[in-house]
């Protein structure tokens, strides 16, 4: 682990220096980013989950063309072991700024570092592709995401996956007042998965951010916070229908990005009631 530190801080220092250079092709954005994680809770023979606040510092360093690389360290701010959990790296196209189509296809990898405050998973490998067709008035979206890893907890080792989907549509509001710009894009979105392990793919937030995950998951590790193995078939399912806001207010090279989400189940497999997910970044561009 510590040399992965000392060559990610030597690419860091590389990288902020071709920022400099080059500032027509490249932009290098630091951000941090406040949301909530489970955290696990034992007491006696039992094991419930609360959620605590998750902190997230990030460096983006992103060509003219949209390709990039990001990483993220996350820290959990509870539990019983306050401190690093994770390791994120994402290398990818993003696409923000195309007149037909916002385009995303990224490859992520998690580093954990064992915190017991976090439910364990055997997924450490997330691709992920979406796409916003922005010629309508109602945007339609549609995302796939493919999560895995290595299940290490059964003998001999299995492979782990899950498969994540989202289809929905979106309207984006602009305004601008001289020095600031503000946009809202408010969207509905119908969410599928196999849902087997919890997990942190981008596309199952009411997984990885909610303290009810375990009513939502079908792989029996939840009950007592270890991996085990499943001999089902995963299927895809429909699990909940997500009502969705995001929104930037931009000054300068400052960005503000507040959102939130609620996650309406569509049968008593996808949870129990009505759940949320919010988070808030703050960036800035060099």
């Amino acid at each position: 682990m510590k040399n992965i530190f000392i060559a990610l801080l030597i690419l860091m220092i590389s990288l902020t220096g071709v920022a400099q250079d080059s500032t027509n092709k490249w932009q290098l954005t630091a951000g941090i980013n406040f949301t909530s994680v489970p955290t696990i809770i034992i007491s006696g023979t039992d094991t419930t989950y609360q959620g605590n606040l998750s902190v997230s510092p990030s460096l983006d360093f992103r060509s003219k063309g949209g390709f990039g690389f990001i990483y993220a360290p996350q820290f959990v701010a509870g539990g019983t072991h306050p401190g690093i959990f994770m390791h994120k790296i994402t290398i990818g196209l993003e696409q923000y700024d195309k007149p037909n189509f916002d385009i995303v296809a990224d490859y992520s990898h998690f580093f954990f570092t064992g915190n017991s405050s976090i439910p364990a998973t055997p997924i450490s490998n997330e691709i992920i592709f979406g796409s916003t067709y922005k010629k309508w008035w109602f945007r339609p979206k549609l995302s796939a995401g493919l999560g895995f890893g290595t299940n290490k907890s059964v003998s001999p080792s299995t492979m782990a996956y899950d498969i994540e989907l989202a289809a929905g549509v979106s309207h984006s509001f602009e305004w601008d007042f001289k020095t600031l710009n503000f946009n809202l894009s408010p969207s509905i979105m119908a969410n599928a998965g196999t849902n087997e392990y919890f997990s942190f793919l981008g596309l199952s937030k009411y997984i990885s951010h909610s303290k009810r995950f375990s009513k939502i998951i079908k792989n029996s590790h939840a009950k007592n916070s270890r991996v085990a193995t499943s001999n089902s078939v995963q299927r895809i399912s429909v699990n909940n229908i997500e009502l969705n806001m995001e929104s930037s207010l931009e000054k300068g090279s400052f960005t503000l990005r507040p959102s939130g989400s609620v996650f309406l189940p569509v049968s008593s497999a996808s949870g129990s009631g009505i759940d949320g997910y919010w988070e808030l970044t703050l960036t800035y561009g060099f």
